[in-house]
């Protein structure tokens, strides 16, 4: 089945995703802080700047300085983007904070507060064509697990009715049931992962994508590194694909 697709930002993924992320679908990325979450997200959202779309960032656990800053730091440069207005940033992050300070001012306690952002995907426009939330933590945070789901569910499906591309992070801290939900329900799932070589001692950095609406998987683990200039992945991995082409040639030759 053929499905129109938006680019990660990231030329060796979009190679191994068939074009890009599944147009129009909700896609989890998981894993341990300094995986990369985010700047798996800041390609997917320059890209898509750059290629005209509309999209909106929803920040929950940084404020917008500190995303710039960490987007300038592997050279994207968003101030344009805000400026045409292709990027607009929701401020969850500072609202939330300034309703602490001003509660704990008068003397409630940080548990009197909503941290429910349902309402916020329902105020993204309608003509915002890519989403990303940055991150779900808080969500699995203040939530059970049967309210985690509702919610998700929910946010999931109010950004599909609005035909948005959306990302959806989340740590990998935030185990068990909840992830597996968010796994459940996403049309996509990016696991990442760090590991030590116990033999070198050295540490790596590997990606997992065990599902994508309509998109062929090897299932083969990737590794990746993070760079000046974001994150490249490197393909000594492909085992299935290199064997592949050595048929072929050896068909051919």
């Amino acid at each position: 089945m053929q499905v129109e697709r938006v680019s990660t930002g990231i030329n060796e993924m979009d190679n191994i995703l068939e074009g890009g992320y599944p147009s129009q679908q909700g896609i989890l990325i998981s894993g341990p802080p300094g995986s990369g979450k985010t700047i798996l997200a800041t390609h997917f959202l320059y890209r898509s700047c750059k290629d005209g779309k509309k999209c909106m960032l929803m920040l929950t656990q940084v404020n917008v300085e500190s995303f710039l800053e960490q987007a300038k730091s592997i050279g994207i440069e968003f101030q344009s983007c805000i400026d045409k207005g292709t990027l607009q940033i929701n401020k969850s992050f500072e609202n939330r904070t300034n309703k602490i300070y001003n509660e704990t001012r008068h003397g409630a306690g940080i548990g009197f507060l909503e941290k429910d952002f349902v309402q916020s995907v329902m105020d993204v426009p309608d003509d915002v064509e890519v989403v990303v939330i940055d991150n779900l933590d808080m969500l699995s945070l203040s939530h059970s697990t049967e309210e985690f789901a509702d919610k998700f569910f929910t946010i999931n499906n109010i950004l599909f009715s609005k035909r948005c591309t959306s990302l959806f992070l989340i740590g990998q801290e935030e185990s068990g049931k909840k992830l597996s939900i968010a796994q459940h329900t996403s049309s996509g799932n990016i696991e990442l992962h760090m590991e030590r070589d116990h033999i070198t001692g050295r540490g790596m950095r590997q990606m997992f994508i065990p599902k994508m609406r309509c998109t062929y998987l090897s299932l083969e683990p990737l590794n990746y590194k993070i760079t000046k200039e974001g994150i490249k992945i490197e393909l000594i991995f492909q085992r299935e694909g290199i064997i592949n082409d050595a048929i072929r040639s050896a068909r051919h030759g």
